[in-house]
């Protein structure tokens, strides 16, 4: 074999491992992002928005109808955490969840996790901690260095009374070293409103550059380490610096580029969570089920399922489907894809089956993000002035520019060239993971054909 030959057979292999490697590493490069622009200090501390989120907020499919409060941590440097949650109320309930690296929830958080609303103090314990464990506690233990946790404070109305009420909930919640827990000391919150937050996973070096944060700085799972010989040989191994020269940054920059075009295929092609409809739930079966338990039962690893979600959202749901459930859809009925300069009505069925509530957000079609410089982002069972049919039903608008009359139920696509859709349901009712309630596709509309709404039904 001449060199030349022997070169290109070097390169196709590193192209290969790269694409591979990009898929199972997607997960940890989604919160690693996150970290570095959200927290970059790495000092215990929150991070919140003390607004309802604005197209700012450019993280992976957001929810803009709550509270969001976020701590990154680091038991691995820091030894055990405590995060202490206060007892929720009927008016300000938390829904959360504590993950590790890999968005592998630890634990939920609030009404619908282990407290049940109750409130209660979970201590965090970094891997391989062979401490005296106190008692009182709900212990979890991590298996990587560092973890992350989302609280969502649930608005009962979109309200600016509830808003504030919710933000003085937030308040009571703190995170500190176990070794601090005698005299427990304030925990430092940091604003975000206002700020471009822009945690878009980089298709680029930048993918790589994170990737190599997360091997420096974590331990090898047992079920990950035929990656580490893997991700040695396109250059991030731990302890060696990452400094791949010109030619390896091309082969790496194409690999993660071909890595997100596979993703974006499996992520459009999902089967239907309702037969004949367009409606899915972005991962399979095993992906749920491995989720819950860490991956540490049967004999699948479903890490491309796990990169399908996290290429497009964040955070893991240890309970999923009892307090939060979600459903996406990319097309109309017809199995189109959505178009930005269209005009499409979805009709929401009477009695949706959630004791909090339901919303229905839109997110440019190419980055799972809020529209930029939009200024509404979702229509919402909690939203002022929503107009009901008579029949229960809620007819729910998108397209270019808002009908007048219409305002209440429309959401305008903005500067986008494609949409995806996302159907929220907080506290969620038997029936939507059974099927007996079904979510009905998104259909073209006329807009010069459409009729304002009659007035807001009552009791909204």
């Amino acid at each position: 074999m001449t060199s030349s030959a022997s070169e290109d057979v070097a390169e196709r292999a590193v192209y290969r491992r790269a694409v591979e490697s990009a898929v199972w590493g997607m997960a940890a490069v989604n919160f690693e992002v996150m970290r570095s622009v959200m927290s970059p200090g790495g000092d215990i501390e929150f991070v919140y928005w003390s607004t309802l989120p604005d197209w700012r907020n450019q993280t992976l499919t957001p929810n803009p109808d709550l509270i969001y409060y976020m701590a990154f941590m680091d038991p691995g440097r820091d030894g055990p955490i405590v995060v202490d949650i206060p007892p929720g109320t009927d008016d300000h309930v938390l829904n959360g969840s504590v993950c590790n690296i890999w968005q592998v929830p630890l634990e939920d958080v609030g009404r619908f996790g282990a407290d049940k609303g109750r409130g209660g103090q979970y201590l965090i314990l970094p891997p391989g901690f062979d401490g005296e464990v106190p008692e009182g506690y709900i212990v979890l233990q991590s298996d990587t260095n560092r973890v992350y946790a989302l609280l969502r404070s649930v608005l009962p109305e979109a309200t600016q009374q509830s808003l504030n009420g919710g933000l003085d909930y937030c308040r009571g919640i703190r995170i500190y070293p176990l070794s601090a827990a005698d005299n427990p000391p304030e925990t430092p919150r940091r604003d975000l409103h206002g700020e471009l937050v822009d945690t878009r996973i980089p298709y680029t070096l930048a993918f790589w550059q994170a990737l190599d944060r997360v091997v420096q700085a974590e331990p090898w799972l047992a079920r990950d380490r035929a990656f580490a010989e893997m991700l040695s040989s396109i250059g991030i191994e731990r302890g060696t610096p990452f400094t791949p020269d010109a030619r390896r940054v091309e082969l790496l920059e194409s690999a993660v580029r071909e890595a997100h075009a596979w993703l974006r295929e499996v992520y459009r092609n999902e089967p239907p969570f309702y037969a004949g409809r367009q409606w899915f739930f972005p991962a399979g079966r095993d992906f749920t089920d491995g989720q819950s338990h860490n991956f540490t039962d049967g004999q699948v690893y479903p890490y491309t399922d796990r990169a399908v979600i996290y290429h497009m959202a964040f955070i893991g749901i240890k309970r999923l489907g009892i307090g939060q459930f979600y459903l996406v859809t990319l097309r109309d009925g017809d199995g189109e894809i959505f178009r930005s300069d269209r005009t499409y009505r979805m009709r929401v069925p009477a009695n949706v089956p959630v004791s909090q509530y339901w919303s229905v957000t839109m997110y440019d079609g190419e980055d799972h993000t809020f529209i930029r410089g939009n200024s509404k982002y979702s229509v919402s069972s909690q939203q002022p002035g929503l107009v009901v049919n008579d029949d229960g039903t809620v007819d729910v608008y998108f397209g270019p520019r808002a009908v007048p009359g219409l305002e209440a139920n429309f959401v305008e696509t903005g500067d986008s060239e494609s949409f995806e859709l996302m159907f929220r349901f907080y506290g969620v009712g038997p029936a939507v993971t059974n099927k007996q309630w079904h979510l009905d596709d998104a259909v073209v509309v006329d807009p010069t054909r459409l009729e304002p709404l009659p007035t807001a039904h009552p009791d909204r």
